[in-house]
């Protein structure tokens, strides 16, 4: 009987029940009831595909069954059949049992066997598409999770880059003051130790507000200016109401000034002006006169490529690199808070 569909005959007259299982047995595994409540107790215990009943029974009728049953079996496939032309048990069977079929006594075996056949292929066809809905369901929910992890694996490799690197070039300014200035070097030492406390705090943080990165650039900026005083001159032009407004990756900033302090002359006679302005649309650009060094800077490109690297993680805009003739520029993508 493995893979055969189960179907329950439901009718009060014992002769009708043997009728319909002698046709169907070769076909199909059939279970029979004599009541309503008789069904039920079935449908309680095994497992049913399809349910036939009798309209007129004592006690409840067929409808008033698969009403009850509709509820609890919503898959169940239901026939209902009567030997009366009773219009509105027709109108009740399909409002309120939602029968699949009406038929009316007495029935003929091959047209029922069609019926039969009919709607087990549409409960098959139904079941199959709940089957492969689930499942596409679950392998969305995975692949986002793998998604997802495989992001903050990706961004925690990141943020672990961002530590050695800002350390690394913190320490090639400290070694270029040492014997310019001392007394600055010292006084660099004392206020880098607090900006770098600064930075293992929001390094754990996927993304911090533009209020806060710019408290964290201007820290790092004052550390800058210790050695290029007015050499190095700063423009920040955010409205105030636009800082708490939009987020993006910690150090985004630092890493753009320093990639511009790096690489052009910062001079007396030729300061580095950096100016980080606000764009309508939700932008952040950072720009600079162009001077770059006669000699280039020896450089791995690790600021920049993480900073790209965290923006293809968060944001579907890229980070945009700009140069013209007097100007290098960068726009990177803001992210609206919440």
């Amino acid at each position: 009987m493995e893979g055969k569909y189960h179907i329950l005959y439901v009718d009060d007259e014992a002769d009708n029940l043997a009728v319909f299982k002698g046709f169907f047995k070769k076909h199909y595994v059939i279970s029979t009831a004599l009541s309503a409540e008789e069904a039920i107790q079935i449908l309680e215990n095994e497992q049913v595909d399809l349910v036939v009943s009798d309209q007129r029974m004592p006690r409840m009728t067929g409808v008033e069954m698969f009403e009850r049953i509709r509820k609890r079996y919503p898959d169940i496939i239901r026939i209902i059949l009567t030997g009366y032309s009773d219009l509105q048990a027709v109108i009740d069977a399909i409002n309120k049992g939602k029968v699949y079929h009406y038929l009316a006594k007495p029935w003929n075996p091959e047209e029922l066997k069609i019926i039969l056949d009919n709607s087990l292929e549409s409960y098959t066809l139904k079941q199959l598409s709940r089957r492969l809905v689930e499942e596409n369901a679950e392998l969305s929910l995975a692949a986002e999770r793998r998604e997802k992890a495989n992001i903050l694996s990706q961004f925690e490799l990141l943020k672990s880059q961002i530590n050695p690197h800002f350390l690394f070039n913190s320490m090639n300014i400290l070694a270029a003051l040492i014997p310019e200035d001392p007394a600055k070097a010292v006084e660099f030492t004392t206020r880098f130790s607090k900006v770098y406390r600064r930075l293992l705090e929001l390094r754990e943080q996927p993304l911090v507000t533009l209020e806060q990165e710019t408290e964290f650039v201007d820290s790092y900026l004052f550390l800058q200016k210790m050695r290029f005083s007015e050499s190095l001159q700063i423009d920040i032009d955010i409205p105030q109401e636009v800082l708490r407004q939009y987020c993006l990756p910690p150090f985004t900033l630092q890493i753009l000034v320093e990639n511009a302090i790096k690489h052009n002359v910062v001079a007396a006679e030729q300061p580095l002006r950096i100016r980080i302005a606000w764009l309508p649309g939700g932008k952040l650009e950072v720009g600079n006169n162009l001077q770059l060094r006669g000699t280039p800077v020896p450089s791995t490109g690790l600021g920049l490529n993480i900073l790209k690297s965290r923006f293809e993680l968060i944001s579907h805009e890229p980070v945009e690199f700009i140069q013209t003739d007097g100007q290098y520029i960068v726009r990177v993508p803001l992210i609206e808070e919440g």
